[in-house]
């Protein structure tokens, strides 16, 4: 069975033990995220970290959890978006590049 990326958004957000989107949510998340399952995850687990810590809904109450475990996942998230990137996008360049030439000639 082949994961589709609402599955595995779904997965990267821990939303079995954590739900707080619906399906349709998640589905709309990933469009405005150019369906790029890690820049939705890296920016849903921010807003997983802006919510509530008892999310109740009905007589059913969740807890989540700690917003430091929420960032500490969206920077996991943020760090592979920017590798990928990086990857795709070749000519976008960091860091210091140098044209200088040896004094020597080599």
């Amino acid at each position: 069975m082949e994961l589709t990326p609402l599955d595995i958004l779904k997965i990267n957000l821990n939303e079995s033990q954590y739900p707080v989107f619906s399906d349709e949510e998640l589905e709309n998340l990933l469009a405005v995220n150019d369906n790029n399952v890690l820049k939705a995850s890296w920016r849903v687990c921010l807003m997983k970290a802006n919510t509530d810590s008892k999310i109740k809904v009905g007589p059913i109450e969740i807890e989540n959890a700690d917003p430091d475990y929420w960032n500490n996942l969206a920077s996991i998230y943020q760090a592979d978006y920017i590798s990928e990137q990086s990857k795709l996008n070749p000519s976008i360049t960091s860091g210091y590049k140098t044209s200088m030439r040896r004094a020597d000639g080599c």
